[in-house]
């Protein structure tokens, strides 16, 4: 709705007859399993708006705007069936020179099921059988010299595909890149190409579908922008009650369609009383990320701290510095605290050294909003393959010279020069270790601080983007810390802040416990 209404402004426009053009094919289609078989695909609003948005939305040229999707559906709501669409669509259709378009996935099994689906669509249809022909390892479109064809992981070569359409099943298996990275880097010398991943919710957030479901919230956030990526994700809120019925719609847009509400009732029910079943009813019916995924502090309640403060109205007050210096190739980062009339003004440094094929090839490879935060001065890019910690040392400088800098709170791991160098400069250092002794009370106070509103950290999207990597860890005792090893990203300057926060919270707690004594 606002591409709509600012889309013309980047060069976008929405092109009805195209998106009516790929609403009407899906009619040829009958459902071929199940109590709907022989019955024409009907698609409900939710389907029509994927596949109306993904086909409409154009850019100048004429072009297809979208060459990236994203589609995360809980189970057994149709998202395998109505790939179907685009995928027959685009080898008929699309006015592509001989188009290739794949059923992909990590097994042969798993790529086949979509793969065997078309093929039964297309003999139950007279028009679609008149078109394309059937065979058992391939299906060809004789009038655009096209093909519809498997491709796995264990399975046949993926060496010279020139793919137009692709579709990706089950993206939460995917436990490796390659594949993925040989299906999207073939589709170059296409034009309006289209990589189609459809998925429920996996069980591991640091995974490439994890990436993938990240990047698709800040987008649709507008955190980043991207106008070749579509998103949608039927996804209810991550501490929701999973015996509410309104969230059963959130992650099920055909209930009531494929299956009904009082089966989705029984479904529940049974994972109350089995608590072994739960896990999988979260994340296969409710689509919700499981295990690690939990999220550590939600990214709208972070996001009210994110209005912008003035820096230079902090000088010369209290602060408290927190370092994580990490892996000389890894980000490494400053955090500092500063109290002033009940909230506490973070101040976030990053550090991260542009790599051995250069930053634009770091950038590409792991997060490309690296280069905007750059441009924006969030993060500070090393020349070289590591971390310069003169360059850091001159940051802690330039911090002391602006603040009544009262402790720098460091961990010792890999800090052997770079504490003989701040001892030296008489730096107020504080050893702070990360294990749950140390990390288990500045953690909680932490989390207090955000739960009441009281952090300011005037939107810096490199620390927003660590605190919502974070995992957090709890043992038996209930004492806490970030688990940087099961974290689903860098998390550098989540820990940081923990720190330098921790730290300005117990001076504070000293402070006042002086008062009571000496009142």
């Amino acid at each position: 709705l606002t591409d709509l209404e600012t889309g013309r402004d980047r060069g976008l426009w929405f092109d009805c007859r195209a998106a009516s053009r790929v609403l009407n094919f899906a009619e040829l289609i009958q459902h071929t399993t199940g109590p709907l078989a022989g019955r024409p695909l009907t698609l409900r609003p939710w389907q029509a708006f994927r596949h109306g948005s993904v086909f409409g939305w154009k850019k100048e040229g004429g072009l297809r705007r979208f060459r990236t999707t994203y589609h995360q559906v809980a189970k057994k709501n149709g998202k395998t069936t109505d790939t179907a669409v685009p995928a027959l669509f685009t080898a008929l259709f699309d006015r592509e020179a001989a188009p290739q378009g794949y059923c992909a996935a990590t097994t042969r099994d798993q790529a086949g099921l979509l793969f065997r689906e078309l093929k039964r669509m297309i003999r139950a249809s007279p028009h679609l059988s008149a078109l394309m022909q059937v065979w058992r390892t391939s299906i060809e479109v004789p009038a655009t010299e096209g093909l519809i064809a498997c491709l796995s992981r264990d399975g046949n070569s993926s060496d010279g595909i020139n793919p137009h359409f692709a579709a990706r099943d089950e993206v939460h298996r995917w436990t490796d890149r390659e594949l993925a990275e040989v299906l999207t880097n073939s589709m170059i010398a296409r034009a309006q190409p289209i990589d189609w991943a459809i998925t429920t919710a996996g069980a591991d957030r640091a995974s490439l579908c994890g990436e993938m479901r990240d990047y698709a919230e800040e987008v649709v956030r507008g955190t980043v922008s991207d106008d070749s990526f579509f998103a949608y994700v039927a996804e209810p809120p991550q501490d929701c009650d999973v015996g509410d019925p309104r969230f059963w719609k959130m992650a099920n847009p055909n209930l009531g369609v494929a299956f009904s509400e009082e089966r989705f009732g029984e479904m529940y029910r049974e994972a109350t009383v089995i608590s072994g079943k739960m896990p999988n009813f979260r994340r296969l019916h409710m689509n919700l990320w499981t295990e690690g995924a939990q999220t550590w502090i939600a990214r709208d309640v972070w996001d009210r701290g994110a209005e912008p403060f003035d820096p230079r109205s902090l000088y010369g007050l209290p602060a408290w510095v927190g370092l994580d210096l990490s892996k000389t190739t890894d980000l490494t980062a400053i955090s500092v605290a500063v109290p002033k009339d009940g909230q506490i003004y973070l101040l976030a440094y990053s550090f991260l050294p542009e790599g051995p094929k250069g930053f634009i090839a770091r950038a590409q490879k792991e997060k490309r909003e690296y280069v905007a935060w750059r441009d924006a001065g969030w993060l500070e890019v090393h020349s070289g393959g590591v971390i310069d910690e003169d360059q850091v040392i001159e940051r802690l400088e330039t911090i002391r010279a602006r603040f009544d800098l009262r402790e720098l709170a460091y961990d010792r791991w890999g800090m052997k020069y770079m504490a003989k160098e701040l001892l030296k400069r008489r730096f107020p250092l504080v050893e702070h270790g990360q294990g749950y002794g140390s990390m288990s009370s500045p953690m909680k106070r932490f989390e207090e601080a955000v739960a009441r509103g009281r952090i300011r950290h005037a939107g810096n999207p490199v620390l927003a983007w660590a605190v919502g990597n974070v995992h957090r860890d709890e043992d038996a005792a209930e004492n806490i810390k970030p688990n940087k090893a099961r974290s689903k990203g860098r998390i550098d300057p989540a820990v940081a802040a923990i720190m330098a926060l921790g730290r300005a919270e117990a001076a504070e707690g000293r402070r006042r416990a002086r008062e009571v004594e000496t009142a």
